[in-house]
């Protein structure tokens, strides 16, 4: 079914265009959220999430000023989003949609090989499929729809478990690098005093919705947190009990929990005082990644597994083992890209999880510079009869 096309890189299909979390953009012809919060009508330079309508702002403002770099005088009138939540995606394209005023239409993917193929509509304009390969005919039916799809379209691509890792299919990988990650940075923090196996154990507990008051589903409240349990200078059962009792439901009040936890007992926390310090000046500061020390080891873990695969792996071996590039969205992208459609790379992503870091990977190049194999089902001869 799946098939190996080779390696690539993101830049193929995006060349520069591509902004994660901080909002910065990777090509520095358009300027960033620090500052350009103004021209977007933000009310300050605080990062907002993907789901805020703040990052809607921010993100067609960035279309229209690239559509401006490209030297295309047609102003943008479409938009097409892949992802693959229909939370963050979903939500992100719905609040461009409301602020902009274009036509768009959104794809939302996860590989499900246990159901038949299926798909269903949401809000109209959102097409929520479980096969990656469903995206040749949802092309084909905004293209009978009449979508011009071509310098008019913005097309907007979710970079994790979308355009590489694809969700249901190769995203086991994306977040087995994670991990890795977390790992090496316990180990360099708490050295032989971190138990992998306890630190599991939470993480699995606390990666549940029924938290996300406390871990605001972010990964770096969440390591961080799991890290202080593991010094033991907190217990699962108190943070449990504190959660389900109310008492406890923002990571702000965590923070304070272990300032005054620290304060009562010094050398319990000493280990972490340095991190703690460190996250906190970034959680009082608005910064959604305060946790970049365990961010900038995830990036060198994700780094290890793109294209670390020889060629003459099989299909399955990839998939089990490299994050690799998906064939449907990449084939998708490159097809639009020559109707003179303009692709930007949207995401989430922390931008210390993405690109080197001058002290800590410096050898290594940017996440998407780094070719790594693509796999997927070919899509080239439905798209050929477009």
């Amino acid at each position: 079914m799946y098939e190996n096309f080779g390696r690539a890189a993101l830049a193929d299909i995006c060349d520069d265009w591509v902004i994660y979390r901080n909002l910065e953009p990777l090509d520095k012809r358009v300027p960033g959220l620090k500052h350009a919060f103004y021209d977007m009508e933000l009310r300050s330079e605080q990062i907002p999430r993907k789901q805020d309508r703040d990052y809607a702002k921010a993100a067609v403002w960035f279309v229209n000023r690239i559509q401006q770099v490209r030297g295309v005088r047609t102003p943008i009138g479409e938009l097409l989003f892949l992802g693959d939540t229909l939370f963050n995606d979903g939500q992100a394209f719905a609040n461009m949609i409301d602020e902009s005023g274009w036509r768009g239409a959104c794809f939302i993917g996860a590989e499900r090989l246990d159901q038949e193929p299926a798909t269903r509509i949401e809000q109209e304009t959102i097409y929520i499929a479980n096969r990656w390969s469903s995206l040749a005919e949802w092309v084909a039916a905004l293209k009978a729809q009449g979508f011009r799809l071509d310098a008019s379209t913005a097309v907007i691509i979710d970079i994790d478990k979308t355009a590489i890792g694809a969700k249901g299919r190769n995203d086991k990988v994306i977040d087995r690098a994670r991990l890795a990650g977390i790992y090496r940075t316990m180990d360099s923090v708490l050295g032989e005093d971190f138990d992998q196996a306890l630190y599991e154990q939470h993480y699995n507990e606390l990666n549940r919705a029924r938290y996300h008051l406390l871990t605001a589903d972010n990964q770096d409240y969440l390591a961080y947190i799991c890290m202080v349990l593991n010094t033991r200078l907190i217990s699962l059962d108190e943070v449990v009990r504190e959660v389900e009792s109310k008492s406890l439901d923002s990571f702000e009040q965590f923070i304070r929990w272990v300032d005054s936890r620290m304060m009562i007992n010094p050398s319990a926390g000493e280990a972490l005082r340095e991190v703690h310090e460190a996250v906190n000046g970034s959680v009082r500061i608005g910064d959604p990644t305060p946790f970049k020390r365990f961010r900038r080891q995830e990036f060198v873990s994700t780094m290890e597994h793109m294209g670390n695969m020889p060629d003459s792996a099989s299909v399955q071996e990839l998939l089990e083992n490299e994050i690799t590039i998906t064939e449907e969205v990449y084939q998708l992208a490159q097809w639009l890209k020559a109707r003179q459609c303009q692709i930007l790379c949207l995401s989430d992503k922390p931008d210390e999880a993405s690109r080197p870091h001058p002290r800590v990977s410096p050898d290594l190049a940017p996440l998407h510079r780094a070719q790594t194999h693509r796999v997927g089902v070919d899509l080239r001869e439905a798209l050929s009869k477009l």
